[in-house]
């Protein structure tokens, strides 16, 4: 993670790769002994490679979203409501933008993320993690006397969610005037993820950058997705599930060729690519070229929050990796059986090696 020092200090060796030691010391007012002990940090940090100032462009994934403090209740049995219910708590690290980006740091991609953390004790925790995951969070922001975003929910004996409350107010600070002062990291991104967990004029802002690099939003819920309906076609890619699909497209889908009708509304719209999760029945993929399903087989989940995160982030690297679109859809349904099979919503078992491998298994499932 680059200090705000270190990050002025390559800004200007971005410029101009042949400055001097002394020209940049000049320019920022500080001693060129200092620069130079700067210089060997942002080496060691990667972000140039040997002498000469040589800029390590390696691609980068950069997702801009929420983060949070995910407070799940597991119930034993059916759900009684207004009563209480056998089961188990836990507390771990969510958010779907930070969800996906996890889960693509876990793929061996570089990965940047900017979001808003409270200054109280599940801040520093979340920022913590963030960081031994190689996650880089220097541009996002840290707010004095609030509190970190936080879900609660809580899931069925079979894994499904039964209620949730999202308190996130926190993500408001995160607005199109301070993205704007880190354009250029937007712009240089290989892919752009994002969520609507955004304000709708921050969703706005960074679907403007349609022209410079590609832009993944997840929709979230169907609330939060009625957000972008005015601008869906901004988005490269969009990954909705069957309902807030329904929702933005104002069609029903009840057999194949509803799901066409409806990805015919998103193509029309503008949008490149969609991804629609339908649960247990697999994903429908479709562009203006390419169409068709991944239908894995039935499976027992332990947990099903995080596997449209993992699906998210397996698009994600089928994008930056320049897969066609049903390799792409293969290699994210494969991330998410992965974690549905899983209790974090995370899974620590997010690899190369176990995607590739979950993916052999899938072709015995004639998809």
């Amino acid at each position: 993670m680059l200090t705000e020092r270190e990050r002025e200090i390559l800004k200007l060796i971005k410029e101009n790769p042949l400055i001097s030691q002394e020209e940049v010391a000049k320019k920022l007012s500080v001693a060129r002994s200092s620069i130079a002990v700067h210089i060997s940090n942002i080496m060691k940090k990667g972000y140039i490679i040997g002498k000469g100032y040589l800029i390590n462009e390696s691609p980068y994934v950069l997702s801009i979203g929420g983060v949070n403090i995910d407070i799940q209740g597991y119930s034993y049995s059916d759900i009684k409501m207004q009563d209480s219910n056998p089961g188990k708590v836990t507390v771990s690290y969510g958010g779907v933008a930070k969800n996906v980006i996890d889960n693509i740091s876990r793929m061996g991609i570089r990965s940047e993320f900017i979001t808003v953390l409270g200054d109280d004790i599940y801040g520093e925790k979340i920022k913590k993690y963030l960081i031994q995951q190689n996650i880089d969070i220097s541009d996002s922001i840290f707010l004095k006397d609030q509190h970190t975003s936080t879900y609660l929910s809580v899931l069925d004996f079979n894994g499904e969610m039964s209620v949730a409350i999202a308190s996130m107010d926190i993500f408001k600070a995160l607005t199109p005037d301070y993205l704007e002062k880190y354009s250029k990291k937007l712009e240089y991104a290989k892919i752009i993820v994002t969520d609507t967990n955004l304000e709708t004029d921050t969703l706005k802002y960074i679907s403007t950058f349609k022209d410079k690099t590609k832009v993944i939003l997840d929709l979230v819920s169907t609330k939060k997705a009625m957000k972008v309906i005015d601008f869906i076609g901004d988005f490269h890619t969009i990954k909705p599930n069957k309902i807030e699909a329904e929702a933005l497209s104002g069609i029903k889908i009840s057999n194949e060729k509803d799901l066409m009708r409806v990805g015919n509304f998103f193509i029309d719209k503008g949008v490149k690519n969609l991804f629609i999760s339908l649960g247990n029945k697999g994903v429908f993929y479709m562009s203006k070229t390419e169409r068709g399903y991944v239908k894995p087989k039935k499976l027992i989940p332990k947990n099903v929050t995080g596997a449209g995160d993992a699906l998210t982030a397996g698009i994600a690297y089928g994008m930056v990796n320049n897969f066609d679109l049903k390799e792409t859809a293969k290699f994210g349904v494969a991330a998410s059986i992965i974690t549905l099979l899983d209790e974090n919503t995370v899974s620590q078992n997010i690899n190369l090696d176990n995607i590739y491998k979950t993916i052999k298994e899938m072709k015995l499932w004639k998809i």
